[in-house]
């Protein structure tokens, strides 16, 4: 049995999903509501009880094998709802609200469990370690029920404990330095960290680490200490060496803009091990070995929701930003950190300085991204209006900011297309752009580009088909851990959109798996030119008036 679980802060939009799906069936727990209105009402009268708690839900997900697909009936939901039962007092949940509802929509027969961490006495479940706590209880349940030992694919790059570490659990019950390491690595990669953040909270659970230059000079050894006891990655498994980390646990890397944060990690360190000659050959292999191909269905720009095309600044209530608060000085961007960081924290201070603006240069890039891009010349303005977008050194720059508009770093596109980004590691920083309202749905691409070009599909298709959708935030991410994710698990609409990047796509869809995955045939930038092009050609052959796509822009 496979078993997931997330944490989040809104009900509502995790019961819309896992009550919304086809064939979904509620078929226990200890509520009384039936449908996601009910329930929600019912979860948030215990809220009350711990009012200043913003992560109160629990989602967890349980699947068998699918050689153990289970049929539909009560004998069937009556054992569902025993292994449920189990699950949640095992996890610390003996006296909270929670729903079990059971799928039926893939080959896993599986079930999600929405719980509140507030127990009906005030207090609050505590989650830490509940990733190792959740896999001790699933091989249990295993046991208890004779279900297939299903092992989560990470396990397979596992290096297992020996016999002697086996039978000193068993007798004394003492996990040994592998596995202690092995388990805090997986703790600390849940939600597929850069490196240097791996690096840093690592450190911070007491492990020393040491990060080493291959005689390549391009790819890198690591290797850890723990209570004395050295161990090169290629001792714990090749899902923790320094490509299986990135492989196998999604830790992202970026050389050129990780390099500068993990030495000032190391500084600290003193640890005295070299990798291995066999822990140097397996890291030295390509970096290819990381990108695996994603064979989706191709999906059009019709397949994405419509929406209106009113900029805003801000949601009102969600995202708390104006105009002003961005058009900050070019001399209030560029205050530096201490210049010996200590931490990662303080090293990102010091690098987050935008490129500096050079207006003289803006009519060419403006030019360059109308001729090459075919975004509107209107939208370039406003965006350029309000600080989201200038020219830098003959080079167009687009800032990266939080939900309350503060500016951390910049995607930089040069002149061949390219995006390079000023600071990788500022966490819930993005390029976005949001439609008037308060925001109820989020669409995410890879780079600004992609996601100025996709508000502008879907703004021609709303034309075209005269819908009417919700406020919608429009993103574009270079890593999933700039992703602002508490406001996107509060979302009733979170669409992952993005184009020739599979694994950030994947790392992406693993921290928001409630996300709707669309994967077009190119970018979406092409698709937007082709319909340019294809409008161009209607116009001349029909004489059909142009479109005046850039009306009612409003920027708050």
């Amino acid at each position: 049995m496979i078993g997931k679980q997330i944490k989040g802060t809104g009900f509502r939009g995790c019961l819309n999903y896992v009550l919304g799906k086809k064939d979904a069936a509620l078929i226990g727990g200890t509520m009384c509501g039936q449908t996601p209105e009910e329930l929600a009402a019912e979860f948030a009268i215990a809220r009350q009880l711990r009012p200043n708690l913003k992560v109160a839900v629990f989602h967890a997900t349980l699947s068998v094998a699918s050689t153990e697909k289970l049929e539909d009936s009560e004998e069937n939901d009556q054992r569902w709802l025993a292994i449920a039962a189990g699950y949640m007092k095992t996890m610390g949940f003996d006296n909270n609200q929670y729903t079990v509802v059971k799928h039926s929509d893939t080959k896993h027969d599986h079930i999600h469990i929405v719980a509140s961490r507030i127990r009906l006495d005030g207090s609050v479940v505590d989650d830490s370690w509940d990733y190792y706590k959740s896999q001790e209880t699933i091989r249990q349940l295993e046991q208890d029920y004779n279900l297939k030992i299903v092992a989560p694919s990470w396990e397979k790059d596992k290096r297992a404990q020996t016999t002697g570490e086996h039978r000193n659990l068993q007798s004394k019950g003492n996990k040994s330095v592998r596995v202690q390491l092995q388990d805090l690595i997986d703790e600390v990669t849940q939600d597929n960290p850069t490196m240097p953040e791996f690096v840093e909270r690592l450190q911070q659970q007491g492990p020393e680490v040491q990060v080493r230059l291959t005689r390549t000079g391009f790819s890198k050894g690591i290797s850890y200490n723990l209570d004395g006891v050295a161990l090169s990655g290629t001792q714990l498994g090749k899902a923790y060496t320094f490509s299986g980390l990135q492989k196998h646990r999604g830790v992202s890397y970026d050389q050129q803009q990780d390099n500068a944060l993990i030495e000032a990690l190391m500084q600290p360190q003193h640890l005295a091990i070299a990798p291995s000659e066999a822990e140097e050959n397996e890291l030295e292999s390509s970096q290819f070995e990381l990108v695996a191909g994603a064979a989706a269905t191709p999906a059009t720009a019709n397949e994405l929701e419509l929406s209106q095309f009113e900029l805003a600044a801000s949601a009102p209530a969600t995202l708390a930003t104006t105009a002003n608060k961005l058009e900050l000085s070019q001399s209030e961007l560029e205050t530096t950190a201490p210049a010996t960081p200590a931490t990662a924290n303080e090293l990102e201070l010091q690098l987050s300085i935008l490129p500096e603006r050079n207006e003289t240069q803006w009519q060419k890039v403006r030019s360059h991204l109308a001729v090459e891009y075919s975004l509107p010349l209107e939208l370039l303005e406003k965006l350029h209006s309000h600080s989201w977008l200038y020219a830098g050194l003959e080079k167009a720059v687009f800032t990266a900011r939080t939900l309350d508009g503060e500016a951390r770093f910049a995607f930089v596109l040069d002149e061949l297309g390219n995006f390079t980004t000023t600071h990788p590691l500022s966490s819930e920083a993005a390029f976005w752009v949001a439609t008037t309202g308060e925001i109820e749905r989020a669409v995410i691409a890879c780079n600004p580009i992609e996601a100025l070009s996709i508000l502008l599909i879907e703004q021609e298709n709303n034309q075209d088909n005269s819908a009417i959708t919700p406020p919608t935030i429009y993103l574009g991410i270079e890593r999933a851990s700039q992703l602002p994710i508490q406001l996107l698990q509060e979302l009733d609409s979170v669409i992952i959109a993005i184009a020739e990047d599979y694994m950030l796509a994947r790392n992406a869809s693993e921290l928001l798996p409630n996300a709707e995955l669309v994967n077009p045939q190119s970018s979406w930038n092409d698709i937007w030119i082709q319909l340019i092009e294809q409008e161009q050609q209607d116009i001349q052959q029909n004489n059909q008036p142009y479109k005046q796509r850039i009306q009612d822009i409003e920027l708050d």
